[in-house]
């Protein structure tokens, strides 16, 4: 358990997180649907970011992106803190999963597009596989026959780039 010092949290506004989202992708956050958090409950009382996840939800999917972590907040971090975060698989693995849980009700699979290593390490460890096209990655939290997994990948791809 982490939540002595770990928050994981649905936030309406994305402009806590704009200045990481910014150094990450070079751009503003999206503004619609669904913000995820994993927050440090610092010491003097405060939250700092560290990591976050955008969720759009779309008929049947939901679909992720813009995940980023804030590396010197973590290393920043007391090293005890810092420790058991990693042990834990880290900050983005623990608000994919806050995402999951959260948002899974509400769809038959989560989609995303996933180029990186690291981040596909951490995906996988989420319950993530690959599909047959290159890059998208998929979470299948309920059980689906494979063409209605066929039709919902298909549909996916037909949203174009999130």
């Amino acid at each position: 358990m982490l939540d002595d010092f770990i928050l994981l949290d649905e936030i309406p506004d994305p402009a806590p997180v704009a200045a990481l989202y910014r150094r990450t992708w070079g751009a503003e956050p999206p503004d619609f649907e669904f913000h995820a958090v994993a927050w440090h409950r610092c010491a003097d009382g405060g939250l700092q970011p560290l990591s976050y996840l955008h969720l759009w939800l779309r008929e049947d999917t939901c679909l992720l992106g813009g995940a980023c972590t804030d590396g010197a907040a973590i290393a920043a971090m007391p090293a005890d803190r810092r420790e058991r975060l990693r042990a834990a698989g880290g900050a983005m693995l623990q608000v994919t999963r806050f995402a999951i849980g959260r948002y899974g009700d509400r769809c038959e699979g989560f989609f995303g597009h996933c180029g990186d290593n690291r981040s596909w390490a951490v995906l996988a460890r989420a319950g993530f596989e690959p599909t047959a096209i290159p890059n998208r990655i998929v979470h299948w939290h309920r059980p689906l026959p494979d063409a209605r997994k066929h039709a919902l990948i298909q549909r996916v791809l037909g949203f174009g780039t999130f």
